[in-house]
């Protein structure tokens, strides 16, 4: 009896893994302004400034920057009532061109720019939002991401001695987008009648006539 052929297998192929054989992609990491700024902190101070003669103002800029490198910085800026309100503005931006920095030092403090020391720049911020909050008043929203550009409290020695208020007590000038009538109220019933000062546009005196 005639014995069967086996049959002949063809070898077979290994098998791949195609998904071995493509490179992984690379995490990608997002590094604009934001990024900077939440970690301005691990950047030095390269310098802070403030308006010329502020001291008599009672309103000034105040800036601060950090060296993000050779030619870039992040920096702030806050607009700092020390007489009763606070911090009333403030800004910050990354990852921004140092010589463009430079360029609109002026404009951002208001066309008189004058170097001031950083534990001058902290006091006046920190000391201005601690004296305005006695009061009821709370510092500009935009206050929460430009802190970030500041060192903590407590970093810079308060050794300048400044003074917030006007003779021991809050002076609010009122400005142009204030809300004169709501912080006059709000003083009143934080402050006392008699126990703090104010001062508005000639046309609004008859508004206020019940606050004398």
């Amino acid at each position: 009896m005639a014995k069967k052929k086996k049959d002949k297998q063809k070898p077979r192929k290994p098998k791949s893994n195609l998904a071995a054989k493509m490179p992984r992609p690379r995490p990608i990491t997002l590094r604009g302004p934001r990024h900077f700024i939440a970690h301005a902190h691990e950047y030095p101070i390269v310098g802070s400034w403030i308006m010329e003669g502020w001291q008599e103002s009672g309103l000034t800029p105040v800036v601060i920057a950090r060296q993000q490198s050779p030619d870039k910085v992040i920096f702030a800026t806050y607009l700092v009532d020390f007489y009763c309100l606070g911090i009333k503005d403030a800004f910050c931006n990354a990852d921004y061109p140092l010589k463009r920095f430079q360029k609109n030092l002026a404009h951002l403090c208001s066309g008189r720019p004058e170097v001031c020391d950083n534990d001058l720049a902290h006091e006046l911020v920190y000391g201005a939002v601690d004296f305005a909050r006695r009061y009821g008043f709370e510092p500009h929203p935009d206050f929460k991401l430009a802190s970030m550009v500041l060192d903590p409290p407590g970093i810079h020695p308060s050794r300048h001695q400044l003074e917030f208020g006007r003779d021991g007590k809050p002076f609010f000038v009122a400005g142009p987008y204030d809300n004169a009538r709501a912080i006059v109220s709000k003083l009143e019933r934080t402050a006392g009648t008699g126990n703090f000062d104010y001062m508005v546009m000639l046309g609004d005196f008859e508004e206020f006539a019940d606050f004398e």
